[in-house]
C-alpha cells in the first residue's frame, strides 16, 4: 500500500470531518509487509456517542489502534499527525516510524468498516508532539503542536450536533497546545471531559483553564519559532551539524 492508497482511505470522499485530515504522514511511504493492527478493548466509552466528538492524544501507535478501537464503536478516525515521518536514516525528536506503520495498516483495516459518512469524529494526536528537549544538531526535528486551525471551530462542532468533547490521553489534565483550542470550545457551551489512561476507565468532565496568551499572535509566532516548518506544510526538517573547521555546516534545511 502506498501513501495515497492510504491517505484516500483515512480521507474518505465525502465525509464530514474529511477536510482535517493531515497528509504528511502519508507523504513518504510505502508498505507491502504489513500484519493487521492489535486492536485493544474499549472500557472507558461502551457506544457510539452522536453528540460527543473524542480527542485521542496517546503516544505513537497506541494513538493508531484506541482510534481503531473507536472506529469500530462507529467513530470517524481524523488523524491530526502534522510531524513529518522521513525514512532517512537519521535520528528523529519524534521517532514516528511505529506510528506511520501503524497508520498504513490501520487503513486496511479501517477500510472494511462501514462507518457513516457523518458519524461523530475521534481527532487523533501524538502525545510525544512536543516531547523532545529542542533542537540539536545532527536531529531530524519533527515536533510539531496543534493549533485552533488544524481542528473545527466550536460553531461547526455546535451546528452539527456536538455538545461534548473527551480527551483521551496519557496526562492528568491536556496539553498546553489542546488547551487553546479547548477553551474556545468551553467557551461555546461545549463540555470538555478527560479520561487519563493511566487511571482506568473514568471520565470527568474538567474546566479548563484560560491558557496563558489566549488567543494572542504572540502565541502563535513564539511556538512556530521553536519548531522547524518545511515546505511540505508540515513540522520537519534537519538540524545542520557544525563541519569541523567551524565555518561550514552540512544537512538538509
Amino acid at each position: 500500500m502506498n501513501g495515497i492508497e492510504a491517505y484516500r482511505i483515512w480521507a474518505q470522499d465525502g465525509a464530514l470531518w474529511t477536510e482535517w485530515v493531515k497528509p504528511v504522514m502519508f507523504a513518504d511511504g510505502t508498505y507491502s509487509d504489513l500484519s493487521r493492527p492489535n486492536i485493544p478493548d474499549i472500557h472507558w466509552l461502551r457506544s457510539l456517542q452522536h453528540d460527543t466528538a473524542l480527542i485521542v492524544d496517546l503516544p505513537g501507535e497506541a494513538g493508531v489502534r484506541e482510534s481503531l478501537a473507536l472506529a469500530r464503536l462507529g467513530y470517524r478516525p481524523v488523524p491530526l499527525y502534522n510531524g513529518v515521518f522521513t525514512k532517512r536514516q537519521v535520528t528523529m525528536a519524534v521517532d514516528v516510524r511505529e506510528l506511520a506503520r501503524a497508520l498504513f495498516a490501520g487503513a486496511e483495516l479501517l477500510s472494511s468498516m462501514n462507518i457513516n459518512s457523518d458519524a461523530a469524529p475521534v481527532f487523533m494526536l501524538d502525545s510525544r508532539r512536543l516531547a523532545h528537549a529542542g533542537k540539536a544538531p545532527g536531529i531530524y526535528d519533527n515536533r510539531w503542536c496543534i493549533f485552533p486551525q488544524d481542528m473545527p471551530s466550536a460553531k461547526f462542532l455546535v451546528d452539527h450536533g456536538i455538545r461534548r468533547v473527551i480527551v483521551r490521553a496519557d496526562r492528568e489534565k491536556p496539553q498546553d497546545d489542546l488547551s487553546h483550542i479547548l477553551y474556545r470550545y468551553q467557551e461555546a457551551g461545549i463540555s470538555i471531559l478527560h479520561s487519563y489512561s493511566e487511571a482506568g476507565n473514568t471520565v470527568n468532565e474538567i474546566t479548563v483553564t484560560r491558557p496563558s496568551r489566549f488567543k494572542s499572535l504572540f502565541y502563535r509566532f513564539k511556538v512556530m519559532m521553536g519548531l522547524s516548518r518545511n515546505a511540505a506544510g508540515g513540522f520537519g526538517s534537519m538540524i545542520p551539524t557544525p563541519s569541523h573547521s567551524g565555518r561550514r555546516y552540512r544537512g538538509i534545511g
